[in-house]
């Protein structure tokens, strides 16, 4: 499980589903967004669309219930002496890391098979 936050019931039929519906919010609505916040995106040099998929996430666990969001607590990792202790992750900081996570793997899918 990559995220304790991010909770799908019933399968494969769930991620299909979801899948659909993250690809309609990409095509139509993020697009639409962009465009009403673009001063925030421009000061905020492009961080602003994390917040932008955030919200399609959003919208697509309150369309279909069987993806469910929640916050959760992250016990800590210690990584070549690096240590990143225990904290609580909230819903909204839940939906940011998902919505990250979404994007990184767009890039590397793009990268890999883009043009």
């Amino acid at each position: 499980m990559l995220f304790e936050g991010l909770i799908l019931h019933g399968g494969l039929n769930t991620l299909i589903v979801g899948g659909i519906l993250l690809a309609i919010g990409f095509k139509i609505i993020k697009p639409i967004l962009s465009i009403i916040s673009l001063p925030f995106n421009l000061l905020s040099l492009g961080l602003f669309s994390i917040f932008i998929t955030a919200f399609i996430l959003f919208l697509i666990t309150l369309i279909f219930p069987s993806i469910d969001v929640k916050p959760f607590t992250f016990y800590g990792i210690s990584f070549w002496g690096i240590e990143i202790h225990k904290f609580y992750v909230s819903l909204l900081l839940s939906y940011c890391l998902i919505s990250v996570t979404i994007y990184l793997i767009t890039k590397v899918i793009n990268w890999l098979f883009g043009k």
